[in-house]
């Protein structure tokens, strides 16, 4: 059995029938046959070659034929002629149409949707001259929902691409910001000061990227904004990473009081995505640079204060930091465990510094050995991000002996150094210690 439906045998003539310049179009198979039937004998007796044209005039129109493939030795069109309309060419039909233009009394495709008229329930379509559409977005509308601009009313020109706005506000021409580099992108004057603020420094025009994260007791940042030239950062999280911005009332952070300092850190480490909290060595480093000295080598001291601000954060403080600094806390307390240990073996290295001092100044060795004591002892470090460090052994001592501790060129305590089998410094001091 043959599944293969049966073919009709090609045509003689192939030709394309256009019924574009003819009023009534060309209807459905029947009308087109019918159609057909009265024009074919009107061909009979004219020559036909590929590309020959061939048209009547009729009451509608005119109707157009052309030739596209004549068979080999067919000259001439008869009643036996076999021909094939391989197309028909007609007016397009509007399916939309626009309804401003047959308001106007012409055809018009409205080929867009007024979202307004959607919404009211009304069919009503626009075709691109009647259409309104507003730079930023492709939202059109129809004349008489021409959106208004959000802040005076005034037809607008645009939709606004930034923050608060995003593409859903529009906005008339007095209040379009352009964006300095994207030609495509406009702001209102709120989304503009947002995504290019000013800097704070009176007479800068540079845009404000760094913005002031100093908290006040609600856990509000500042916000104020300065540019990369005039900012301030705070490295309270280490070098490797981006510190605290601060603006120029809140630079001013030595000397600013301990409880203070301590909720700065740390809730501007909890509100950080990745960024964990200080270590009491981290803590403590802060407080020297900011002019706590006696408190940053006091590691217990530092705990003491840091549990301070978990109750503080408790009772009244912004309770989204409260676990964060808890969940610290434990990390915290071995930390202090481990850095007692330190200091149990500083001071047994400062009994050792005590006897050489006595044992080789003659002169100043009795002062300088009562008046030793240990500030920090820092064990070597071997490897780890910081790479590797040598054992420091960090000391007071009043000013006056500092001198005769050193020695000429730093002989002595280059000496000391050598004999105890690692760095010793002087806390406070500027010839090889830290202020």
């Amino acid at each position: 059995m043959n599944d293969q439906q049966p073919r009709h045998p090609a045509g003689q003539v192939e030709a394309v029938l256009d019924l574009r310049g003819w009023a009534p179009g060309g209807g459905g198979r029947d009308d087109l046959l019918a159609l057909w039937n009265e024009l074919e004998p009107a061909l009979h007796g004219r020559p036909l070659h590929g590309g020959s044209v061939h048209s009547w005039d009729a009451a509608h129109g005119t109707i157009v034929l052309e030739i596209v493939r004549v068979a080999p030795g067919i000259t001439t069109a008869g009643p036996e002629t076999l021909f094939d309309l391989v197309a028909v060419r007609e007016r397009p039909r509007i399916v939309h149409r626009c309804a401003d233009c047959d308001a106007l009394g012409r055809e018009g495709y409205g080929c867009f949707r007024c979202r307004w008229c959607a919404d009211e329930g009304r069919p009503e379509r626009v075709c691109v001259e009647h259409a309104v559409l507003l730079d930023g977005a492709l939202t059109p509308s129809c004349g008489r929902h021409h959106p208004a601009c959000t802040d005076c009313g005034a037809p607008a020109s645009f939709w606004c691409g930034g923050q608060n706005c995003r593409s859903g506000k529009a906005w008339c021409e007095q209040h379009r910001r352009r964006h300095p580099q994207d030609p495509d992108t406009d702001y209102c004057p709120p989304c503009h000061r947002l995504a290019f603020p000013v800097c704070e420094e009176p007479g800068c025009t540079a845009s404000g990227t760094v913005v002031c994260d100093w908290l006040d007791l609600a856990g509000t940042p500042c916000g104020r904004q300065a540019c990369g030239r005039h900012a301030h950062r705070w490295q309270v999280f280490g070098a490797e990473r981006v510190g605290l911005g601060l603006c120029r009332a809140h630079s001013r952070v030595k000397g600013a009081p301990v409880e203070s300092l301590l909720f700065q850190i740390c809730c501007g480490a909890a509100r950080r995505t990745g960024v964990r909290m200080p270590s009491l060595a981290a803590f403590s480093h802060n407080l020297r640079n900011c002019d706590h000295r006696e408190l940053a080598l006091d590691h217990r001291a530092v705990r003491a204060a840091l549990t301070g601000l978990d109750g503080h954060l408790r009772r009244s403080g912004p309770q989204r930091f409260v676990r964060p600094v808890e969940r610290a806390g434990a990390d915290w307390d071995k930390e202090l465990t481990r850095l007692r240990g330190h200091s149990d073996h500083g001071e047994q290295l400062v009994a050792e510094l005590r006897a050489l001092v006595r044992e080789q100044d003659a002169r100043w060795g009795e002062a300088i050995a009562a008046a030793l004591r240990l500030a920090e002892y820092k064990p070597a470090r071997t490897g780890g991000p910081g790479g590797e460090r040598p054992a420091v052994l960090w000391v007071h001592l009043p000013p006056e002996l500092r001198g005769p501790f050193i020695g000429p060129q730093g002989s002595r305590v280059a000496a000391y150094r050598q004999q105890l089998g690692m760095d010793v410094r002087i806390e406070g001091g500027n010839r090889g210690g830290r202020r």
